[in-house]
């Protein structure tokens, strides 16, 4: 979990008194939502780019498919080879996103959020024969080397595996082993009732709650309940999102006076499932008794961070909003400020193939939750 880099494999054609030279790209992984005049649609994404400070016309700058069909292989002190010095990735992400907004100016009104974003390095080998760059995978040349590129072996390099970093999974609270999943952004304490992130070298503990279980077998599901201002829209109370999304619910006097939490999954999920529940939540305004205690039930891993529920609020209000294209343009200018974001596991009742909290009439296939780890 803790791990940030991994090696491709090279061709077993290459010569074996040849230097591999690998050169890193940052893998961007997420969702793309996308809100316009037409509606809303989504789609996956899985890209990669170029991680070095300099672009270099020999040197691809995607790895296309690569990182998808070929197998990944974690980078040891035992690998050989020069690892260049990665460029930051938000210098990466930055300079790929510029051809992008150039086409997003020139589209049709609306907006875009990348929900669930996850990054990775990846290292690619190539090695120089005959002052020819080959490509270690296909044992192809790249193309040789032209003088106006700056040199590549003199670029700095490093050894990816000690700037890697491990922290020990016990409570700092008490010493318990620490819960989690290998994908799971939080560790649970089960003996003194805690639940921790890890951040820079250190685990952090986190504010959360539990709804109180009906049964020793119900499954307890998180979500972020968050508090955030809203520009462009006068959205201080309940009363206020049900006149923004006309709700099918007769307004009551004391709902100007109730506070309004957006509710975001706290997992990944595929993306209509994620919008579904999200504004299920956020429609309902789930108020169950929370109590600061980590019972027996199975708890399902927390695979997505407060900061990208956050941005899931545009999407969210864009699914609420009647009419959408009347509220569009405020939407796609609107500014979102959280106030305060908790971790709140709610109980859900085991069902043969689903899920199911009666309350909200809420429901999640098993299955489909089970491989959501692949997003």
């Amino acid at each position: 979990m803790f791990s940030r880099s991994s090696a491709a494999m090279a061709d077993s054609g290459v010569p074996e008194d040849d230097e591999l030279m690998y050169i890193p790209y940052w893998r961007f992984k997420g969702v793309r939502y996308a809100c316009h005049t037409r509606g809303m649609t989504h789609k996956f994404l899985d890209l990669s780019a170029l991680a070095l400070e300099e672009s270099f016309s020999n040197l691809p700058f995607s790895l296309g498919f690569r990182s998808q069909a070929l197998p990944l292989k974690q980078i040891t002190p035992k690998t050989r080879g020069r690892f260049l010095r990665p460029a930051d990735a938000k210098t990466v992400l930055g300079r790929t996103q510029q051809s992008r907004s150039r086409i997003q100016e020139k589209s049709a009104s609306g907006f875009t959020e990348d929900i669930g974003e996850t990054r990775s390095l990846i290292y690619s080998p190539f090695y120089a024969k005959d002052g020819v760059l080959v490509d270690a995978i296909l044992n192809r040349p790249t193309g040789s080397v032209p003088e106006s590129d700056q040199d590549l072996q003199s670029l700095p390099v490093c050894r990816p595996e000690k700037q890697t970093v491990f922290v020990p999974g016990l409570c700092p609270a008490c010493g318990w082993d620490l819960e989690g999943s290998r994908d799971s952004l939080v560790l649970v304490c089960r003996n003194c009732h805690s639940l921790w992130k890890a951040r820079d070298r250190h685990l952090a503990r986190i504010r959360f709650a539990c709804a109180r279980p009906g049964h020793d077998t119900d499954v307890m599901v998180p979500f972020w309940k968050i508090s955030a201002r809203i520009s462009a829209f006068s959205l201080s109370s309940y009363a206020d999102l049900v006149r923004l999304g006309n709700l099918p619910r007769a307004l009551k006097p004391e709902w100007e006076n109730k506070s309004l939490f957006f509710w975001a999954p706290a997992f990944k999920i595929r993306p209509r499932i994620f919008l579904r529940l999200a504004t299920q939540l956020t429609a309902c305004q789930p108020d169950p008794a929370l109590e600061k205690k980590i019972g027996t039930q199975k708890h399902v891993p927390v695979t997505l961070p407060a900061a990208e529920a956050v941005q899931s609020i545009r999407i969210l209000l864009a699914g609420l909003s009647k009419p959408l294209n009347d509220h569009l343009p405020a939407l796609s200018q609107m500014q979102i400020e959280p106030v305060h974001a908790m971790l709140v596991y709610l109980a859900f009742e085991e069902q043969h193939h689903d899920y199911v909290h009666p309350g909200i009439q809420a429901a999640i296939n098993r299955n489909v939750l089970a491989l959501s780890s692949n997003l």
